[in-house]
C-alpha cells in the first residue's frame, strides 16, 4: 500500500497543528533542564521514571481526540473495521432495524414477483429438458429450479432499488457516529429521502454500465482468443491470449470500481448534483486506489462468509424439511430468510466501511478531522432528544451540511 497522504490543511477550517522540531518537546528543548537534577531512579520532578508528567506535553504530538466510532485522524486497516463494527453498536435502531426492514420489503416484492414467473420458467425448463434425452434424470428437479431461478432474478431486481436506500441510510448514520451523534430513524430518513431519487437513479445507471460492460469484454476476450487461434492454429495459445485479456479486463474492471467507489457517501453527505457527485468521487480516490481496494475488498470477503455462515445452515434445514414434506416450500422459505440476513449482513458491514474510507480519505487529503473535531463539540453541547431544553435544531442544507 502507498505511503499515506498528509492531511492538507483547507482555507477556512484553521491550521493544522504542526509536530514538533526535531529535538523539541513541547515548549522547552531537550536538556534545557539541569541535568543530573533529583536522585537516581527518581524524575527530575519527582514522579516516576518513564512516567509522563502531569500537564507535561506529549514527546510524539497531540494526541487524536475519538468522540465517536473512529480517532479523527487518518485511520488504519483496524480502525476503519472496528469503526464499522462499533457504528452498529452505536445506532443499531438504523444500522440494523432500518436496514433490515429495507431489505425485508424488498425480498418480499421479490418473493411476490417470483410466483408471476414460476410457471413460465417451469414451462421454459420442462421444454427445454424434453428435447434433450440427456437430461430425462432432470425432469423432477425442474420445479425447483424454476422456484431458485424466478426468486434470484426477482431480488436482483428489487434490490437494484433497495440497496441504494440501504446505503444511503448507513452512511447517514456512521457519519453522525464519528462525531458522536446519535440519530433517531426519523432524523436519517430525513436527511436520507432527498436524494433517494438520485440513489436510484445512480445505482440504475452503474448496473446497466456494468451489465454493457461486462458483455463488451467478454466479447472482446472472445474475439482476441479466436484471432490469436486462427493465426497461430495452436490452441494453447489462444487459451494463453484470453488468459492474459481475461485479467486485464478484471483489473480494468476493479480499477473502475474503486474510482466511483465513493460516490453513495458524497452524494448523502455533500448534497451536489449527480455528476459533480461523480467528478468528486474520482478525484477523492486518486493516489489512493490501493489502500481503498485492499480496504473495501477484505470487508466484501469478510462479509461474504459471515452471510454463508448463516446461509449453509438455513439451507440444509430447508432440505430437510422438503424430505419430510415432498413439498418444496421449505427450500424458497428459508432461500428468501438466508437471503434476507445474508444482504443485511453485507449492506451493513460494506456501507459502514465504505463511508468510514471516505471519511478517512478526506482527513487525508482536506483535513476533515478539523471539521469534525469541531462539529464534535458541537454535538456533545446538544441536548439529548427528546430532553427538556428543546428539540435538536434540525440540519441545514448544502454541499457537506451533515457535519
Amino acid at each position: 500500500m502507498s505511503t499515506p497522504d498528509q492531511p492538507s490543511s483547507p482555507s477556512g477550517w484553521g491550521e493544522a497543528p504542526r509536530p514538533p522540531a526535531y529535538g523539541q518537546y513541547g515548549p522547552g528543548q531537550y536538556g534545557a533542564g539541569q541535568y543530573g537534577q533529583g536522585r537516581y531512579g527518581q524524575a527530575p520532578d519527582g514522579g516516576t521514571p518513564g512516567q509522563q508528567p502531569a500537564g507535561a506535553p506529549n514527546p510524539y504530538g497531540p494526541a487524536a481526540t475519538r468522540p465517536g466510532i473512529v480517532p479523527l485522524r487518518p485511520l488504519s486497516l483496524g480502525e476503519v473495521y472496528d469503526g464499522a463494527f462499533g457504528a452498529v453498536r452505536h445506532n443499531p435502531a438504523v444500522l440494523l432495524g432500518m436496514v433490515s426492514v429495507v431489505v425485508a420489503v424488498a425480498t418480499v416484492l421479490a418473493t411476490l414477483l417470483s410466483r408471476v414467473a414460476v410457471p413460465f420458467l417451469t414451462g421454459a425448463l420442462s421444454d427445454a429438458v424434453a428435447r434433450q434425452p440427456d437430461l430425462a434424470p432432470l425432469e423432477a428437479e425442474v420445479p425447483l429450479f424454476a422456484e431458485l431461478l424466478a426468486l434470484s432474478g426477482a431480488l436482483t431486481l428489487t434490490f437494484l432499488i433497495a440497496q441504494p436506500i440501504a446505503e444511503g441510510l448507513i452512511t447517514a448514520s456512521v457519519s453522525q457516529s464519528v462525531i458522536g451523534r446519535k440519530l433517531a430513524p426519523g432524523q436519517v430518513w430525513a436527511r436520507v429521502r432527498p436524494r433517494l431519487a438520485t440513489l436510484v437513479g445512480w445505482m440504475v445507471v452503474r448496473t446497466l454500465a456494468v451489465t454493457v460492460g461486462v458483455f463488451a469484454l467478454t466479447f472482446t476476450v472472445a474475439l482476441l482468443a479466436g484471432f490469436a487461434a486462427a493465426a497461430s492454429g495452436s490452441i494453447g495459445l489462444a487459451v494463453l491470449v484470453a488468459l492474459v485479456a481475461g485479467l486485464a479486463c478484471v483489473a480494468l474492471v476493479l480499477w473502475l470500481w474503486v474510482r466511483f467507489l465513493l460516490v453513495v457517501p458524497a452524494l448523502v453527505l455533500e448534497g451536489r448534483p449527480l455528476l459533480a457527485t461523480v467528478a468528486r468521487a474520482w478525484r477523492l480516490t486518486r493516489q489512493n486506489y490501493w489502500r481503498i481496494l485492499g480496504t473495501v475488498l477484505l470487508a466484501n470477503v469478510i462479509a461474504s462468509l459471515a452471510g454463508q455462515v448463516v446461509g449453509y445452515p438455513l439451507a440444509l434445514v430447508g432440505f430437510a424439511v422438503d424430505e419430510q414434506t415432498g413439498g418444496l416450500w421449505g427450500t424458497v422459505v428459508v432461500s428468501v430468510v438466508a437471503s434476507v440476513i445474508a444482504s443485511v449482513v453485507l449492506l451493513v458491514f460494506t456501507s459502514g466501511v465504505v463511508a468510514l474510507v471516505y471519511t478517512d480519505v478526506r482527513m487525508r487529503r482536506e483535513g476533515l478531522d478539523v471539521r469534525l473535531a469541531e462539529a464534535a463539540a458541537r454535538a456533545a453541547q446538544e441536548p439529548a432528544p427528546g430532553a427538556s431544553d428543546g428539540p435538536t435544531p434540525p440540519p441545514t442544507t448544502g454541499p457537506g451540511a451533515q457535519w
